[in-house]
């Protein structure tokens, strides 16, 4: 058993020679990755923070391949919960961090590798890598750690990152790609700045969106299943408003309910076929529809408090705590009702997950869906590459959310 208190970010510099010297020129050969304002880094030869935007799972390895010194990134601990992946992530300096959960002894890892190593820390600001090539609302901790390291604040901005490798896909595209590298602060401002300064200006130099992008500079993407497993993003079909009934073949993006059908492009363009014609021209255009289709969705007063709000069979229950490697619980259908998340077993048993207690919630990969209650994690993996743990996700932040301001018009409304 691994535990937290064992584990000390240690970055092998021969390793990072290694990466940089062969995987990463395989990286930037096969994504033909262009970098802007590496001259940056003659400059800075002190600690300080490199803060990415989130696409995908190659970020750590694509943009610290023209970073001259070793990165400690900060990474996900569900990551870590593999015996080689630990071992792999150990010799490149990661430090586990708990997603979304307060994590004392991360923060003191990052002090130790700024203040006594003079190191350079890299923090995925999004907390998440993005699903539909928007850059995410910051998370605001992020400007508390930098107002507290007082260093400087280097962006790495990826473009073309999203369609190169799109969180929802198992596999990569061949395209083009940016990273463009820019101070943001020096340590004299991240120490004069409030915080919410330092979010905004972090947030302005971070911001992206891939399918504006793209409009202005198309590229294509090659892949002969460009549109394979975008139901993980997009799970809500826009002409009959089922909920986890799309699929996805090649490059068709259908529903099975109503058969309503788009091609994907090169482009990552929606085009006519079968006869249908895109109701949305981009990825981002349909995402935005569908969080406030599905927030009604949930939020229906006329479905009955009883009814399940989603339902996903053959779904593998999962319990550990940070590194720690998970232990199988149980295997059933999961649902969800607007006060809790449950898991029957085939004989019955029933496991129940108060909203009200579900806190840290996220995906891991591309569709395990896990939160924290307590001290203990719990992790759903499902059986089909189809069932969108995003939905899930989505799902159980808006009923937080809707539960969270219920309890705040009653206390105001009470005498």
């Amino acid at each position: 058993m691994h535990s937290n208190a064992r584990f000390k970010p240690r970055n092998l510099r021969w390793f990072n020679r290694f990466l940089r010297w062969f995987f990463g020129a395989y990286l930037k050969a096969f994504f033909h990755i262009k970098p802007i304002g590496v001259e940056l880094f003659k400059e800075l030869k002190g600690p300080f923070v490199l803060v990415p935007n989130h696409q995908g799972n190659l970020d750590p390895f694509m943009v610290g391949s023209f970073v001259p010194r070793p990165v400690y990134w900060v990474t996900s601990d569900g990551n870590m919960r593999s015996t080689v992946l630990k071992f792999l992530l150990r010799l490149v300096g990661s430090i586990p961090k708990s997603k979304a959960i307060p994590d004392l002894e991360t923060v003191n890892w990052i002090v130790d590798v700024i203040r006594r190593r003079g190191g350079v820390v890299g923090v995925f600001a999004e907390g998440t890598a993005t699903w539909d090539g928007r850059t995410l609302p910051l998370v605001p901790s992020t400007a508390k750690l930098v107002k507290l390291l007082k260093v400087p604040v280097v962006a790495a901005v990826m473009r073309g990152g999203y369609h190169s490798q799109p969180r929802w896909s198992f596999q990569p595209r061949r395209g083009y790609m940016e990273i463009e590298y820019k101070l943001v602060m020096d340590g004299a401002a991240a120490k004069a700045m409030p915080a919410e300064d330092i979010l905004a200006a972090m947030q302005a130099a971070l911001a992206h969106d891939e399918a504006a992008w793209a409009a202005e500079r198309p590229h294509e993407y090659r892949s002969r299943r460009i549109a394979r497993h975008l139901e993980l993003a997009l799970f809500m079909c826009p002409a009959c408003g089922a909920v986890g009934g799309m699929r996805s073949h090649r490059d068709r993006l259908y529903c099975r309910r109503c058969g309503y059908v788009n091609r994907v492009g090169s482009d990552y363009r929606f085009a006519p076929s079968g006869g249908f014609e895109p109701r949305f021209p981009t990825i981002p255009a349909w995402d935005d529809w569908q969080s406030a289709a599905f927030r009604a969705y949930l939020l229906d007063p006329a479905r009955p408090e009883s009814a399940p709000l989603l339902s996903d069979s053959g779904v593998l229950l999962l319990r550990g705590r940070k590194m720690n490697p998970l232990l199988r619980l149980r295997t059933g259908t999961m649902c969800l009702y607007r006060d809790r998340v449950e898991l029957t077993t085939l004989y019955g048993r029933r496991l129940a997950f108060p909203l009200d207690q579900i806190e840290g919630e996220g995906v891991l990969k591309h569709q395990r869906f896990e939160f924290y209650i307590g001290r203990a994690l719990y992790q759903f993996r499902f059986p089909r590459r189809w069932q969108s743990g995003r939905k899930w996700l989505m799902a159980v932040g808006e009923l937080k959310a809707a539960r969270a301001a219920a309890a705040a018009a009653a206390a105001a409304s009470a005498p």
